[in-house]
């Protein structure tokens, strides 16, 4: 077995990866080497091979965003799968209900939704979210472990990504937007649709940016202002009502998971169902409510 031939084990065909420096200087020795050697090295060549499943910040300390000033994106390593992904990615706020401003100082949910054609294995992202200097814009809040999401930083710069091989293309991020007068923030996104088979191969890369403008209204103008929408730890919708409604609930793809006639009061309603959900509410007098909100999963 020649260098060059051991080098095509490597992730990259650079010669500075870390399993080509070590096959160079095993090639280099002047003595002969045994046999149980060259399998020390295949193991570790074999451990470079693996994908980073919880992230490349956490396990390489890269930034691979696409925001600017990023290194190399993933699609220098992730290739040749047959998947489609799309990445879209949404504001909630005050009740997880959806704006298309960020409220200043406001806690946001960034939910960052990755599908793909192909049935893939699992997803992975990484991300960041920078004010037009391309300084961080707000703080990202710690995460539960559960989420399949946690937080890094890379130079300075605020990163979330997967913390494993995650099956639900669904990433939601607690982010504290900054304060009044800081203008647009761009969430830059690097994600893949991964075939799960523990090396880069087989993946496929999209990348996106998505722009928010500062909102105008603060938290308490925003809310409406005789039907209350929030969603509790349990996953249950709850409507706050100053006037007797009819309110219907209908999932993103048309169902009616609720219709009835509801008096004022505090209701929770358990939907069995995740994403975004559409509340319609309409008074005696034809008055009517219409609000989005993103459930769980």
């Amino acid at each position: 077995m020649s260098k060059n031939d051991v080098c095509q084990l490597c992730v990259t065909a650079n010669t500075t990866a870390p399993c080509c420096v070590a096959f160079s200087v095993l090639f280099k020795m002047k003595h002969p080497f045994r046999p149980e050697v060259l399998v020390v090295f295949l193991v570790l060549a074999s451990m470079a091979l693996l994908s980073n499943s919880s992230g490349v910040a956490h396990q390489q300390n890269k930034d691979r965003t696409g925001a600017p000033g990023s290194d190399i994106p993933c699609q220098q390593c992730h290739g040749g799968g047959n998947y489609v992904p799309t990445v879209q990615a949404f504001l909630v706020v005050d009740g997880d209900t959806e704006v298309l401003d960020y409220v200043p100082g406001a806690v946001h949910t960034l939910v960052v939704n990755v599908n793909s054609s192909g049935n893939p294995a699992g997803y992975g992202i990484q991300g960041t979210i920078l004010l037009a200097d391309n300084n961080n814009a707000g703080e990202l809040v710690d995460q539960n472990s559960t989420d399949c999401i946690w937080l890094d930083e890379v130079e300075g710069r605020h990163i979330f990504e997967q913390n494993d091989l995650c099956a639900s293309g669904v990433f939601e991020v607690e982010w504290i937007a900054p304060p009044a007068g800081s203008g647009p923030v761009s969430v830059y996104v690097s994600a893949i649709a991964v075939n799960g088979n523990s090396t880069s191969s087989g993946d496929v890369y999209e990348g996106a940016q998505f722009q928010f403008n500062e909102g105008v209204v603060g938290v308490d103008e925003f809310r409406g202002e005789w039907v209350r929408l929030s969603r509790n730890v349990k996953g249950k919708l709850g409507l706050n009502l100053d006037t007797p409604v009819r309110c219907s609930v209908f999932g993103a793809d048309g169902r009616v998971l609720f219709d009835e006639p509801m008096a004022a009061g505090e209701y929770q309603l358990q939907l069995q169902t995740g994403g975004w959900v559409v509340v319609r509410c309409m008074t005696s007098a034809g008055a009517t409510f219409t609000q989005r909100i993103w459930m769980n999963p």
